[in-house]
C-alpha cells in the first residue's frame, strides 16, 4: 500500500511539529537563505499572506513547504525534505501535490546553476514543470548585515514573467523580504 502524504497547515505557534520544521529549516538552508526561526513564528501569528505547511507521510513528520499568496500567484519561500526522508521520491509526489492545491501559478528563487547541485535542483523543478526565467534577479538579504545573493526565479502555470517580473520582484521584496525599492 502507498504512503498516504498531507500537508497540514500549521498556524498555531504551540504546535509541538514547528520545532522539527525548524530542524529541518535551519538544517536544509544556509544562513544567507533563511530568517531566524522566531521571525518565521511572527511571520505565522501576523502576517496573512504567509503560511506554512508541514508534510506527513504516514502521519509522520517528513518536511515542511512556506509560501506568500499573492495576487494571482503564490510565491514558495522554502521547501525541504528533512534529510531522514530524502532520496524516496517525497519532494517531487509532495510538490506535485502543492501544486496542484495551489489553485494559482507558483513562483520560487533558485540558486544560480553553478555547480553540480544547484543544476540538479533546477532540473528538479524543470521536471514538475516549472520554467527558469532569464531576468536579472537578486535575493535581497534575510538580515541587516547580509549581502545580496545573485538568482534565477522559476515558475509554474500560467505566469508570463515578461508582463508581470517587476510587479512579481516589488512583491517579494516587500512583503518577503521587508525591502522597498
Amino acid at each position: 500500500m502507498e504512503a498516504k502524504i498531507i500537508c497540514k497547515s500549521v498556524r498555531d505557534l504551540t504546535d509541538p511539529i514547528l520545532e522539527q520544521v525548524e530542524k529541518t529549516y535551519t538544517e536544509s538552508f544556509p544562513e544567507a537563505e533563511r530568517r531566524d526561526f522566531a521571525l518565521v513564528r511572527n511571520l505565522l501569528a501576523r502576517e496573512p499572506k504567509f503560511f506554512l505547511q508541514a508534510i506527513l507521510k504516514d502521519e509522520q513528520y517528513v518536511g515542511f513547504i512556506t509560501c506568500w499568496k499573492f495576487d494571482g500567484y503564490t510565491y514558495a519561500e522554502h521547501f525541504a525534505i528533512d534529510p531522514a526522508a530524502r532520496n524516496g521520491g517525497i519532494g517531487a509526489k509532495v510538490l506535485k501535490q502543492f501544486l496542484e492545491s495551489c489553485g494559482t501559478p507558483v513562483v520560487l528563487e533558485v540558486e544560480m546553476p553553478t555547480d553540480e547541485m544547484s543544476r540538479r535542483r533546477i532540473g528538479f523543478y524543470e521536471r514538475l514543470g516549472f520554467v527558469l526565467d532569464n531576468h536579472y534577479y537578486r535575493q535581497p538579504p534575510y538580515r541587516s548585515n547580509g549581502e545580496w545573493l545573485e538568482m534565477k526565479l522559476m515558475t509554474y502555470g500560467d505566469l508570463n514573467l515578461s508582463h508581470t517580473f517587476e510587479q512579481i520582484k516589488t512583491d517579494i521584496y516587500t512583503h518577503v523580504y521587508g525591502f522597498k525599492s
